[in-house]
Formats: C-alpha cells, sequence, structure tokens
C-alpha cells in the first residue's frame, strides 16, 4: 500500500538557532522541512520546489515577511504561510494577514501553538484542494461533449448549450420527464463562468407551497411553527452559481409572484423576514408540462412565463432520437458495472427490436431502470432478456358496477359504497386527464391534501405518470 506524502515545510528566517530548532521540532512530527535564511532565497525555493506551507519570520534584512507574502503568492496563491514576530510586531503580523498570511505565533514560540496552527492550515489546504480536484471532475463530467448522443436533435441541443452557457440569461427547458433536463441544466452551469460557484437544484413539485417559499427564500426565527431557527433558503444557498428549478410548472401563483421580483429585482427576503438581500445567481428552469396551455387557463403567469424563457431549450424524447439506444445502452452497462462486480458487460443485439418499438413513456429514465433490473436478473456476462413494461392506458375507465354488486339483496351500506367507488375512480381519472397528471392542481380542485390524493391513487392502481405528456 503506497504511504501517504510527508508534508513539507519552509522555515524562512535568518536566526540559526530557530531554523535547527523549529526543523528539529517539525521533523519529529513526521513533516519533512527546508529552510532558506532570507526572503530573496524562500522566493526561488517556492519557485523551484514544491512546499505545503511556508513557517517566515516576519523581521529579516531584505525582503521583509509582508513582501514574502505577496511574493509567494504570485508564485503559488493556494501555499499557506504562517508568520513567526516578537510581541512588539503583531500588528504588523496582522497586517501580513491582510495581504494573505494564513496566521501568525510569537517569540519565543509555544511549539503546541505553532503545531495546532501548521496543522489546521494544512487541513485547509487539503479541503480546498480536494474540493478543486472535485470541481474539476464534476466540470469534466458535465460538459455537453459528454451527454451521450449521435442524434441530430440532441446535437442542436448540445449546440443551444455551447451558446447560452458562456451568458447569464435564464433558460427554460423543456422535455417529458425523464429526457436529461437536469443534466442540461448541469452542463450550463459547469460550462459557464459560474462553475467554481454552487449549483443547487430545487425540485418544485415535491414541496407544498408553504415549505417551498421557505426553501427557496429561507425564513426568520419565530416566522411560523416550528421555525425555531433562522434557515436560509436555496437562493442564499446558490449565491453566485446556478439555482435550477425543476417542475417550475408546479410552482403556485403565489410563490411565482414572488419568484418574479427575484428575476426582476435581484433580491429576497427571507420567511418572516424585513431585510431585503441581494443575490447574484443565474436562474435555470424546467418543466415537463405546456406552460402555455396553463397561462391560458390562468394557472401561470404570463410575465413570469417571459422572463424564465429567455432562452428556451427542447429536450427530444427518447422515442425521437432512437438512434441513440446502442450509445445510451453502452454507457448505463458501464455506470452501472458494479452492481453485477463488472461481470455484465454486453446486451444482445437481439433485444434492440422489441427496444425500438417500444414506446419508451419514462424515456432515458426509464432505460437506465429497466437496464439496472436486467443487470441484476442476468447470470452470465450479456442482458439476454429485458423486462420491457406493458404500456399504460391513459384513456382508461372505471369499470362499472355488476348486477351483482347493486343486487336488492346487497346491504344498504355495500351498495353505498360500491356506487360511492365508481364515482370516485371516474372522478379521479377524470381529473388526471384534464389536469395531464399534475397532483398539485388536482389536490386544490378537489380541496384535499396530497397524501390522500395519493392513497387513492394506490387503492384503485393508477399511475399519474400515465396521464402527464
Amino acid at each position: 500500500m503506497t504511504q501517504p506524502r510527508k508534508k513539507k515545510i519552509l522555515i524562512v528566517d535568518d536566526d540559526l538557532a530557530f531554523r535547527v530548532g523549529t526543523t528539529a521540532m517539525l521533523e519529529d512530527q513526521g513533516y519533512t522541512t527546508g529552510s532558506a535564511v532570507s526572503g530573496e532565497e524562500a522566493l526561488r525555493i517556492v519557485s523551484e520546489t514544491r512546499y505545503d506551507l511556508v513557517l517566515s519570520d516576519l523581521v529579516m534584512p531584505g525582503i521583509n515577511g509582508i513582501e514574502l507574502v505577496s511574493g509567494i503568492h504570485k508564485i503559488q496563491p493556494d501555499l499557506p504561510i504562517i508568520m513567526v514576530t516578537g510581541f512588539a510586531s503583531v500588528s504588523t503580523a496582522v497586517e501580513a494577514m491582510r495581504r494573505g498570511a494564513y496566521d501568525y505565533v510569537t517569540k519565543p514560540s509555544d511549539n503546541d501553538e505553532m503545531l495546532i496552527k501548521i496543522q489546521r492550515a494544512l487541513e485547509e489546504q487539503d479541503k480546498e484542494r480536494e474540493l478543486i480536484n472535485l470541481r474539476e471532475e464534476v466540470h469534466e463530467i458535465y460538459t455537453f461533449s459528454n451527454i451521450v448522443s449521435r442524434n441530430s436533435k440532441m446535437k442542436q441541443v448540445f449546440r443551444l448549450v455551447e451558446k447560452v452557457a458562456g451568458t447569464d440569461v435564464a433558460v427554460l427547458i423543456l422535455g417529458e420527464t425523464g429526457t436529461g433536463k437536469e443534466l442540461v441544466a448541469k452542463a450550463i452551469h459547469y460550462n459557464s463562468a459560474r462553475r467554481d460557484k454552487p449549483f443547487v437544484v430545487v425540485n418544485c413539485s415535491a414541496l407544498a407551497e408553504t415549505l417551498l417559499e421557505s426553501e427557496l427564500f429561507g425564513h426568520e426565527k419565530g416566522a411560523f411553527t416550528g421555525a425555531n431557527q433562522q434557515h436560509i433558503g436555496k437562493f442564499e444557498a446558490a449565491e453566485g452559481g446556478s439555482i435550477f428549478l425543476d417542475e417550475i410548472g408546479d410552482v403556485p401563483l403565489t410563490v411565482q409572484t414572488k419568484l418574479l421580483r427575484v428575476l426582476q429585482e435581484n433580491e429576497i427576503q427571507r420567511v418572516g423576514g424585513r431585510e431585503t438581500i441581494k443575490v447574484d445567481i443565474r436562474v435555470i428552469t424546467a418543466t415537463n408540462r405546456n406552460l402555455e396551455g396553463m397561462m391560458a387557463a390562468g394557472l401561470f403567469r404570463e410575465d413570469f412565463y417571459y422572463r424564465l424563457n429567455v432562452f428556451p431549450i427542447v429536450m427530444p424524447p427518447l422515442r425521437d432520437r432512437l438512434d441513440d439506444l446502442p450509445g445510451l445502452v453502452d454507457h448505463f452497462l458501464k455506470k452501472h458495472s458494479a452492481i453485477s462486480q463488472n461481470r455484465v458487460k454486453t446486451m444482445s443485439p437481439d433485444l434492440y427490436p422489441a427496444m425500438m418499438n417500444y414506446p419508451w413513456k419514462g424515456n432515458i429514465r426509464e432505460l437506465e431502470n429497466l437496464l439496472k433490473r436486467a443487470i441484476i436478473n442476468t447470470t452470465g456476462d450479456t442482458i439476454t432478456s429485458i423486462e420491457l413494461l406493458t404500456p399504460a392506458n391513459p384513456d382508461r375507465q372505471a369499470p362499472p358496477p355488476t348486477e351483482a354488486d347493486l343486487g336488492s339483496n346487497v346491504p344498504f351500506k355495500e351498495y353505498l359504497s360500491t356506487i360511492t367507488r365508481h364515482a370516485e375512480e371516474t372522478y379521479l381519472l377524470r381529473m388526471l386527464r384534464v389536469y395531464k397528471g399534475n397532483i398539485i392542481q388536482i389536490a386544490k380542485l378537489m380541496d384535499l391534501d396530497r397524501k390522500t390524493i395519493y392513497r387513492k391513487m394506490a387503492e384503485y392502481s393508477i399511475d399519474p405518470a400515465t396521464f402527464r405528456e
């Protein structure tokens, strides 16, 4: 097993006794050290050799500690520097920290204090380097060129992503459920100048209206029952970066009004707060709903729509990019190879004809889930069968009660229950068809909470996805 590299510390001081004593102390703690007698020598060493931290005297002939901080950071901006100074020069050490030094210790030095500050600086440097590496990896993953496709419609999506990524305009991504809208939103963010700042995702359909407002804008302590402490919302968390509002079509009108203000004024107010907070955020939204139809029905604000729809990108459904199936299958087999300990590597070509004729209502997400299931069920190295689901029927009708259900010998309560269930299922199916499976709207119109709607759908074996466009 490879041993971790020892951290390397450069000691800069014109005092020989300090250099020798500090070197011995640090090497006893497992560090590797180097030394320089002047600021000029330290700059030459840092330009030639990689160090993890510099421990430097503040007062030296020639280049002093403050000048050394500036010089080192021109060569290696992320190299932490701890200044060593006498009590009389503490104010100068503080000035060095303003110039970029990490911290300072006083002479005669307390070795325990020095070691704690060195350890803390190195730990923070490791975290920062890890974060930079992670950002670079994420940027590589979400470059638009890494979205699997050879399809002409998807290539047009790539071109649009490439054009809009370098701007700050609002982007509205349209497409059916499972077409990869979030992946495109990430590609836009990680190819923009905001790539090193947060990318925050909010699923607007997953939260009730009261919770959504608090989630987006935050709340102050005591703003409502249960608000026991201040909560920072997603907009503040995304400061400097991008916020992705998924399923924007499910946002209630009252929250649309507040989001419109954010887009117009670049400012928010926490729930229960009076302070106006400026935000610098790029807004990317997505929906599988017909927003123009919702505007006509009074369910979506027209001014809000035009603020969001500055640069639309339409994601094609999988049935319109079937030439991508082989590439997507290979991609998902590699992505989920760990499920079979890298045993399952390919899929039989004999499965493609049936897959080409399948409607793919769930699009890319459905394909990925079916392949994961197939990997689990495969005993060899090749998938030879895949469980294509029977297409659901959005025109389904509630079966009418039979004569036996309504016969003269049926107790009144049972008779009434049968009639009520049939009416309930018929009404629920009609609402799902009219409102395209939008549970939030249906719950409002039926004056029921969403949990009740979901329970009723489970009771009648109804899948709301069947009714979504």
